[in-house]
Parts: C-alpha cells; sequence; structure tokens
C-alpha cells in the first residue's frame, strides 16, 4: 500500500498546484506506483545517511506522507513558474509547461489589439482568457474600440474599472505589443 500512497498524494498535490487535469485512473495508478516507489528510495536514503529514527511506523508513514505532499506542491510551483519556461527556452528546448498557448504568448497588462471580422478592432491590456477552451473568451481592460479607418468609436482607456470580454471565434487577427522592461538610456 505505501508503493501507491505516497506517489498518489504527490500526483495529487502537484495536479492541484500546476492546474493540470487527470482524468486517467489507470494511469494514475500506474504514476501513483512508479512515483512511491522514487519517493520512498529516495527517503529511505536520506534516513540513512542523516541517521534519523522515528518513534514508530506510523510516525515515518506520517512524515512520508507529509513530505510527499510538500514535494508535491513545491514541484507544481516550479514547474508552471514562469522562469522555467525561459530557462526551457535558453536551453533551446522548444517545449512549454503550458497546456494553453494563451499562457506562453499573452501575459497580464500585454496590449493587444483584436481585429473583429466586421472590420472594426479593439485595443486594451489583456487581463484574463478563459483557459483549455477551442475558442476562448479573453477580457480586455482600458480599452478602445476603434473603427475601419482607426477612429475612436468607444474610449474606455482612463476607466480601469471597464472591461470588455470578446470572444475569439468572432476574430480576424490578433496583434501583442510587448513593452520592454528595460529603460533605455538615450
Amino acid at each position: 500500500m505505501s508503493y501507491i500512497v505516497y506517489g498518489y498524494v504527490f500526483l495529487t498535490a502537484y495536479y492541484w498546484i500546476s492546474f493540470k487535469d487527470n482524468n486517467d485512473f489507470t494511469n494514475l495508478l500506474t504514476k501513483s506506483i512508479a512515483v512511491s516507489f522514487i519517493l520512498q528510495t529516495c527517503f529511505e536514503l536520506i534516513i540513512q545517511k542523516c541517521n534519523i529514527s522515528f518513534l514508530s511506523d506510523i510516525t515515518k508513514t506520517l512524515s512520508f506522507i507529509i513530505a510527499s505532499t510538500f514535494l508535491g506542491f513545491i514541484s507544481g510551483k516550479i514547474i508552471t513558474h514562469r522562469w522555467f519556461n525561459l530557462l526551457l527556452h535558453k536551453l533551446h528546448i522548444g517545449r512549454t509547461t503550458n497546456s494553453n498557448i494563451w499562457d506562453d504568448a499573452i501575459k497580464p497588462n500585454t496590449w493587444i489589439r483584436v481585429f473583429m471580422k466586421d472590420g472594426s478592432s479593439y485595443l486594451g491590456q489583456y487581463r484574463y482568457g478563459e483557459p483549455f477552451e477551442r475558442e476562448p473568451i479573453i477580457v480586455l481592460a482600458t480599452y478602445q474600440k476603434l473603427d475601419k479607418d482607426t477612429n475612436i468609436i468607444i474610449d474606455c482607456s482612463q476607466n480601469i474599472n471597464e472591461l470588455i470580454m470578446i470572444n475569439t471565434k468572432d476574430f480576424d487577427r490578433i496583434e501583442i505589443t510587448y513593452t520592454n522592461k528595460k529603460k533605455n538610456n538615450k
């Protein structure tokens, strides 16, 4: 039983903190056994190297469960942190830990211009995007609605409390404007 519990607790904490969806229980059992074996082997090595002794087997089991939960949370936080994706990029590894392309392309408060199929466009700061949807709804703040000739039709650029939700199925294209965080010393 110990070769399932530690891995299951680790994976549950990892999936929860990293917002990963895990509906495949047959693979979860296999993954739990594999992760439990690795965790228990590492725990036993640490106990042996550090000469740690436990009062009872229950204390040892609870300590392993707590450590598995903690390691699951830590692993989930590391994998989902932005600097981890930057590290993969710098190592020329063409993978990302984000399952949603919007998380890679657009960060909160990035300026985007959404061109609608009718020729109008919205210019504003990206706030939120609906995750795991084929055609997500996005939310823009401090936005302006522009017509085909870039004349301002609606101006909510000074009101940070005014938001607009746009369905991406109505997009023609989108332009993303990244601001340079480094200051130019000219």
